[in-house]
């Protein structure tokens, strides 16, 4: 049996950190959104073991992935025994990798919803909890839509889903280390916090240009990236209402009321980048498209 799951990205509509616990987790507020950029994971079952391959050669296929220690994760809380029973999974990666798109996070919830769909023994709010295990987006990855995420990024609650609109998505060739935008939020001494309220507000009445003027990262103040002037010029040359990164990094996206600009966007940036995307907000999480 084989069963597909689209896996999609998310981005950080607003992202504070409002603290930081006695295990040194941060403490984080912030409205997710998942778009319609999404890898594609099969899984199937095969004689033995965990086998995991993928369309991108630089990612690891052992340990070192997340979808494989999911698969892992959710055989031994079931109960699988591996060498009589064992999974075979492949991903297509289209979200960048360690873009701050929760690219590795939407494909380990992918895995989640397809095993769970072949052995069927893991309810709802119990699979979330053996998400939360492996990471902290992977909650939302498996949820999607739009949510309030809070305390270290596990508990959420759905919100409305912003007004019609497009995003450009545009990742620069360079590395965010998510541990040290962490350490050098730390080190600062004045914080400018994002309002979080404001956008749960702007989200409830429904209106895109109170959306906008809400959407901000805590992370920006902490985070150079280099390309991050240029990209925003020419999003708002092309008519963003507003850009901002998502995650830690170092992705940028901006959000257009219009396709047609979106797509003129898209044609200047991807003669510079190699990561462009045009989306649009979804409302759903990992989903699986075929079942055969």
């Amino acid at each position: 049996m084989s069963i597909l799951v689209k896996a999609p990205a998310k981005v950080n509509l607003s992202l504070d950190i409002t603290g930081r616990r006695d295990d040194g987790y941060h403490l984080v507020r912030m409205v997710m959104q998942t778009v319609d950029l999404c890898d594609i994971v099969e899984v199937d079952l095969c004689g033995e073991g965990i086998s995991l391959s993928c369309s991108r050669t630089d990612l690891p296929v052992d340990e070192g992935n997340l979808a494989y220690r999911a698969a892992r994760l959710y055989l031994d809380h079931v109960g699988v025994d591996k060498t009589k029973n064992g999974v075979s999974i492949h991903i297509q990666k289209r979200i960048p990798i360690a873009a701050g798109l929760a690219g590795g996070s939407a494909d380990a919830a992918a895995v989640l919803v397809a095993l769970n769909s072949l052995y069927g023994q893991v309810k709802p709010d119990a699979l979330s909890n053996l998400a939360a295990k492996l990471g902290a987006d992977i909650p939302f990855c498996l949820q999607g839509g739009t949510s309030l995420a809070q305390d270290i990024g596990t508990t959420l609650s759905p919100l409305p889903s912003p007004p019609d609109c497009f995003l450009v998505l545009c990742k620069p060739d360079v590395g965010v280390s998510t541990q040290e935008a962490y350490r050098r939020f730390d080190d600062l001494v004045q914080v400018s916090h994002p309002d979080v309220d404001g956008m749960i507000d702007a989200l409830a009445d429904g209106n895109i240009d109170f959306v906008v003027s809400s959407v901000n990262n805590v992370f920006e103040q902490v985070i150079c990236i280099p390309e991050l002037d240029h990209i925003r010029s020419v999003m708002n040359n092309c008519g963003a209402m507003v850009s901002c990164m998502s995650g830690s990094g170092p992705t940028i996206f901006g959000i257009f009321r219009k396709e047609a600009e979106a797509k003129i966007c898209w044609d200047h940036l991807a003669q510079i980048y190699n990561d462009v995307f045009v989306t649009r907000p979804i409302a759903y999480g990992c989903k699986i498209i075929e079942n055969h």
